[in-house]
Protein backbone atom coordinates (compact mmCIF):
# COMPACT_ATOMS: atom_id res chain seq x y z
CA UNK A 1 0.00 0.00 0.00
CA UNK A 2 1.35 3.80 -0.98
CA UNK A 3 1.68 6.16 2.16
CA UNK A 4 -0.77 8.04 2.70
CA UNK A 5 -0.96 11.38 4.86
CA UNK A 6 -2.49 14.55 5.43
CA UNK A 7 -1.52 17.93 6.79
CA UNK A 8 -3.92 19.62 9.33
CA UNK A 9 -6.06 22.44 8.19
CA UNK A 10 -7.85 24.63 7.00
CA UNK A 11 -10.63 23.40 9.53
CA UNK A 12 -12.49 24.18 12.71
CA UNK A 13 -13.07 23.37 16.00
CA UNK A 14 -16.99 24.42 16.91
CA UNK A 15 -18.67 23.84 19.70
CA UNK A 16 -22.12 23.90 21.12
CA UNK A 17 -25.71 23.39 20.21
CA UNK A 18 -26.14 23.03 16.21
CA UNK A 19 -27.54 26.44 15.11
CA UNK A 20 -25.55 28.16 17.82
CA UNK A 21 -22.25 27.01 18.18
CA UNK A 22 -19.26 29.03 18.72
CA UNK A 23 -16.47 28.98 16.61
CA UNK A 24 -13.15 28.91 18.38
CA UNK A 25 -10.49 27.67 15.20
CA UNK A 26 -8.81 31.22 14.87
CA UNK A 27 -7.56 30.76 18.10
CA UNK A 28 -6.30 27.12 18.15
CA UNK A 29 -2.16 26.43 17.36
CA UNK A 30 -2.47 22.66 18.06
CA UNK A 31 -5.45 20.35 18.07
CA UNK A 32 -6.21 16.32 18.31
CA UNK A 33 -8.92 13.90 19.89
CA UNK A 34 -6.42 11.37 21.68
CA UNK A 35 -7.72 8.27 22.69
CA UNK A 36 -6.67 6.61 25.69
CA UNK A 37 -6.75 2.40 26.29
CA UNK A 38 -7.23 1.13 30.04
CA UNK A 39 -6.50 -2.81 30.03
CA UNK A 40 -7.69 -4.83 33.50
CA UNK A 41 -5.07 -7.49 34.09
CA UNK A 42 -5.70 -11.17 32.96
CA UNK A 43 -7.19 -13.57 36.03
CA UNK A 44 -5.05 -16.56 36.25
CA UNK A 45 -7.36 -19.88 36.46
CA UNK A 46 -6.51 -23.12 38.09
CA UNK A 47 -6.35 -24.63 34.87
CA UNK A 48 -3.53 -22.61 33.88
CA UNK A 49 -5.31 -20.77 31.20
CA UNK A 50 -6.05 -17.02 32.03
CA UNK A 51 -9.24 -15.47 31.32
CA UNK A 52 -8.34 -12.23 29.27
CA UNK A 53 -9.09 -8.42 30.87
CA UNK A 54 -11.49 -5.93 29.75
CA UNK A 55 -10.53 -3.26 27.87
CA UNK A 56 -11.82 -0.07 27.51
CA UNK A 57 -11.26 3.41 25.44
CA UNK A 58 -11.93 6.84 26.23
CA UNK A 59 -11.16 10.22 24.21
CA UNK A 60 -10.40 13.73 24.86
CA UNK A 61 -9.83 17.12 22.79
CA UNK A 62 -6.51 18.20 23.88
CA UNK A 63 -5.68 21.45 22.23
CA UNK A 64 -2.97 24.41 22.45
CA UNK A 65 -5.11 27.70 21.91
CA UNK A 66 -4.53 31.35 22.25
CA UNK A 67 -5.41 33.00 25.46
CA UNK A 68 -7.76 35.79 24.30
CA UNK A 69 -8.75 38.29 27.13
CA UNK A 70 -10.53 41.30 24.94
CA UNK A 71 -12.43 43.25 27.31
CA UNK A 72 -15.49 43.92 24.56
CA UNK A 73 -15.36 40.47 22.48
CA UNK A 74 -15.99 37.03 24.89
CA UNK A 75 -13.47 34.89 23.85
CA UNK A 76 -12.53 31.35 24.78
CA UNK A 77 -11.00 31.93 27.95
CA UNK A 78 -14.37 33.93 29.00
CA UNK A 79 -16.51 31.13 27.66
CA UNK A 80 -14.55 28.54 29.12
CA UNK A 81 -14.45 30.05 32.27
CA UNK A 82 -18.43 30.70 32.28
CA UNK A 83 -19.14 27.35 30.99
CA UNK A 84 -16.64 25.13 33.09
CA UNK A 85 -18.02 22.15 34.40
CA UNK A 86 -20.32 21.55 31.57
CA UNK A 87 -21.09 19.51 28.51
CA UNK A 88 -21.13 20.99 25.08
CA UNK A 89 -21.60 19.39 21.89
CA UNK A 90 -18.13 19.92 19.69
CA UNK A 91 -17.07 19.43 15.80
CA UNK A 92 -13.66 19.42 15.01
CA UNK A 93 -12.98 19.62 10.86
CA UNK A 94 -8.97 18.55 10.66
CA UNK A 95 -9.50 19.04 7.16
CA UNK A 96 -12.27 19.31 4.32
CA UNK A 97 -14.53 15.75 3.96
CA UNK A 98 -13.48 14.61 7.53
CA UNK A 99 -14.69 15.79 10.78
CA UNK A 100 -15.07 14.05 14.55
CA UNK A 101 -17.84 15.07 16.45
CA UNK A 102 -19.14 14.18 20.19
CA UNK A 103 -19.91 15.71 23.57
CA UNK A 104 -17.04 17.27 26.09
CA UNK A 105 -16.94 18.77 29.45
CA UNK A 106 -15.34 21.72 29.56
CA UNK A 107 -12.64 22.82 31.57
CA UNK A 108 -11.44 26.47 32.53
CA UNK A 109 -8.81 27.22 30.40
CA UNK A 110 -5.48 28.53 32.50
CA UNK A 111 -4.85 32.50 32.04
CA UNK A 112 -0.90 33.90 32.27
CA UNK A 113 2.31 32.91 30.86
CA UNK A 114 5.62 34.67 29.85
CA UNK A 115 5.67 38.34 29.67
CA UNK A 116 5.39 40.07 26.38
CA UNK A 117 4.90 36.94 24.78
CA UNK A 118 1.98 35.40 23.36
CA UNK A 119 0.49 33.34 26.11
CA UNK A 120 -1.58 29.88 25.84
CA UNK A 121 -3.48 27.14 27.29
CA UNK A 122 -3.58 23.73 26.90
CA UNK A 123 -6.77 21.74 27.20
CA UNK A 124 -7.51 18.09 27.67
CA UNK A 125 -11.35 18.16 27.96
CA UNK A 126 -12.76 14.68 28.16
CA UNK A 127 -15.05 13.09 25.82
CA UNK A 128 -18.87 12.08 27.32
CA UNK A 129 -18.91 8.96 25.34
CA UNK A 130 -16.66 7.97 22.15
CA UNK A 131 -16.34 10.87 19.44
CA UNK A 132 -17.13 9.55 16.28
CA UNK A 133 -15.08 10.00 12.87
CA UNK A 134 -17.48 11.24 10.05
CA UNK A 135 -17.10 11.30 6.47
CA UNK A 136 -18.57 15.09 5.15
CA UNK A 137 -18.41 14.07 1.62
CA UNK A 138 -21.87 14.62 -0.47
CA UNK A 139 -22.23 11.53 -3.08
CA UNK A 140 -23.44 13.45 -6.74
Amino acid sequence: MPIKTFKLGPGTLTIGETGTPVDFSHQCTKIMVKWSKDKEDAVPVLSGEELAGDVTYSASLNATLLQDLDPEVDGIVDWSWAHKGEQHPFSFVPLVGKSITGVVEVDPLDVGGDVKKRNTSDIEWSCVGEPELVDDLVSP
